[in-house]
């Protein structure tokens, strides 16, 4: 069976999100939008208008359903369900703007590429108990698993633009996307290890009879000389199209690849700090091999740039690929010790969304799940590679935990891990595992309610019933370390239980504590740093290297 998770578009929940949506709007180079109501709601609707107009749009015309709107090429549905499921088939874009709370609780889904729930109209009732887990089960075909607990910032925005195909034969379905997204030559992407293993194959069957070029030599950490070289390939070669195919390292090679081309740059460096990325004008297929970094729907592309020793972080909501294909057959093949560190990187970012300062309720019902999908079937895919319902459960997982994470931003346990990664080029996934329990101790007694919570779903419920509510958080941080030891112990070593334990192949350590001080200093200057519920210091990153070596 193949499950399709939707494209849940933009959700902008809070105050003064009208004027948001009249940003999104220009960035989406909207000429002629237009506000369609029902008689019922037109004083309403009335005041929604002069709340978008107040920001860059000088008029919106505003009709009632029955009038003509075909020269408009935006429609702003104030209003109901009923609006909605009226105007469902057409294919303009469009903003559900709901006028009440109970025209709120109509909502089942995404309908429209924005829902906006903007407070100056609907006052400061809260929506329905179970509103957003219920939005968050109409997006993953169901796949959400109630913690129980919804928690409403006053303002939100959630972004996801990326639909996800689900399932054992899903690459399958390839073809048809090309077609849909109407790619003739696909310029494909990946590196030695999935020629090697045979893996491939699998997307070369698919492409039988079409064109493409192929670049197969895409480095362990993404490149800015192999991005910009591979730009010119994509124009050398007549390319409409990109289909990234591997690891997270392909998968943002793939982004940066997609990002040169479509703003027509010969040098990805000239971009870093333009502050906007515009919607990007060739498709984009993500197909991952590995079930961890969450990529393929992530609006983050990691680029690294060895003549400066560092690692750039690109940030976009347009940096979300149009389809992933998450083929569970395509990571059968992965060894123990990749599949334990790509899964306790998904762990990682399940975590870090869910105690973030930007949390919100969809990212909160998304990690939650991909937590508990993470606890129930890690170890087993560890132990029995082959097992695709392991697979595919760790797929999702890793597929929600990204969106998630994407839309929450992540903290201080990316913040020290790219700077190691960087620094001393360890693994990713390793750097994330290892850090995860000593930085959640040092955010402890800010977190402690949501770290406390957590335990249900890093242990189960037998576990957090039995334990005392004081004693919950530390509970889950020796929970998440003792997931290391058991991988540890079922790679025969090789998972990592403390930075000393991070290796390169000769069996050397790739960590000194003499490189502690460049890892603080460099730590303080990433992005994810200001997203962490604890203001970090460099003492208090040392401090956190010591514990976890």
């Amino acid at each position: 069976m193949i499950r399709e998770f939707k494209a849940a578009g933009t959700v902008l929940w809070g105050k003064a999100m009208a004027a948001q949506l009249v940003v999104e709007m220009e960035q989406q180079h909207v000429k002629r939008p237009v506000i369609i109501t029902e008689k019922h709601n037109l004083r309403k609707a009335e005041k929604a208008g002069k709340l978008l107009t107040a920001g860059y749009y000088h008029s919106i015309d505003l009709l009632l359903v029955d009038e003509n709107h075909d020269s408009y090429d935006f429609l702003i549905l104030a209003g109901g369900r009923s609006l909605t499921d009226l105007f469902r088939d057409d294919p303009r874009q469009k903003a559900h703007f709901p006028l009440s709370a109970d025209q709120i609780n109509e909502v089942s889904g995404p309908h429209s590429q924005f829902l906006v729930v903007d407070r100056a109209l609907v006052g400061g009732r809260k929506p329905a108990p179970g509103f957003f887990r219920k939005y968050a089960e109409s997006l993953t075909g169901g796949l959400i698993i109630d913690s129980g607990m919804e928690e409403i910032p006053s303002s939100f925005t959630y972004h996801n633009k990326t639909a996800v195909s689900l399932g054992d034969s899903s690459l399958e379905k390839l073809p048809r996307l090309l077609s849909e997204r109407g790619i003739r030559k696909p310029l494909l992407l990946t590196d030695r290890g999935i020629v090697s293993v045979g893996l491939l194959d699998f997307v070369t069957a698919q492409l039988e009879g079409r064109p493409y070029a192929l670049f197969s030599e895409i480095p362990p950490d993404s490149r800015i000389d192999i991005v910009n070289s591979l730009a010119e390939l994509y124009e050398k070669e007549s390319c409409d199209g990109i289909i990234a195919f591997g690891g997270g390292s392909v998968l943002d090679t793939g982004k940066g690849v997609w990002l040169n081309v479509s703003m027509g740059v010969k040098d990805l460096n000239s971009l870093i700090g333009s502050g906007f990325i515009p919607t990007l004008s060739i498709p984009l297929i993500a197909i991952p091999t590995t079930s961890g970094t969450g990529s393929e729907v992530t609006k983050v592309a990691v680029i690294s740039d060895p003549e400066k020793g560092r690692k750039m972080l690109f940030n976009s909501d347009n940096l979300q690929p149009d389809h992933a294909i998450l083929d569970s057959r395509l990571t059968a093949s992965l060894p123990p010790f990749l599949t334990s560190i790509t899964g306790m990187d998904a762990m990682t970012h399940a975590v870090e969304a869910f105690t973030c300062i930007a949390k919100n309720p969809l990212s909160d019902h998304l990690a939650w799940t991909a937590i508990c999908l993470i606890r129930d079937h890690l170890t087993g895919a560890v132990e029995d590679p082959g097992n695709l319902e392991h697979r595919r459960a760790l797929a999702a997982a890793s597929n929600m935990a990204g969106s998630a994470f994407s839309n929450s931003m992540v903290g201080l346990v990316h913040t020290i891990g790219h700077s190691v990664g960087a620094l001393c080029h360890a693994p990713h996934g390793s750097c994330m595992s290892v850090l995860l329990p000593p930085v959640l101790r040092y955010n402890k007694d800010t977190i402690e309610p949501r770290l406390s919570r957590l335990l249900e779903a890093v242990a189960g419920k037998t576990v957090y019933d039995q334990t005392p509510a004081e004693k919950r958080a530390d509970r889950t941080i020796e929970e998440l370390h003792g997931m290391n030891l058991k991988l540890k112990e079922l790679t025969g070593g090789r998972h990592p239980s403390s930075l000393k334990d991070i290796k390169n192949r000769e069996g050397e350590p790739l960590i000194r504590e003499e490189d502690f001080n460049m890892i603080a200093e460099t730590a303080l200057g990433d992005g994810s740093i200001i997203y962490n519920p604890v203001e970090a210091r460099k003492t208090d990153i040392l401090a956190i290297l010591k514990e976890a070596y």
